[in-house]
């Protein structure tokens, strides 16, 4: 069963991705790159299995910009 904060989530998925995490891991793809899932370490696998991003991915969205 499928909670409130759940749908919230997948619903956001949905409208930013196209797809929803577990429709990503179902494929086995990425959510955000649509590619299969590239990891290098376990924690990048452990975020796959929450999230439905392959590490790469997850690095580039959360990369902190130079101050240039």
């Amino acid at each position: 069963m499928i909670n409130d904060v759940d749908k919230f989530v997948d619903d956001g998925y949905k409208e930013a991705f196209g797809q929803t995490r577990g429709e990503a891991k179902t494929e086995g793809v990425c959510v955000v790159c649509k590619k299969p899932p590239t990891f290098y370490s376990d924690a990048g696998k452990r975020e796959y299995q929450i999230s439905g991003v392959c590490e790469p991915c997850f690095d580039l969205m959360f990369a902190e910009e130079d101050d240039d």
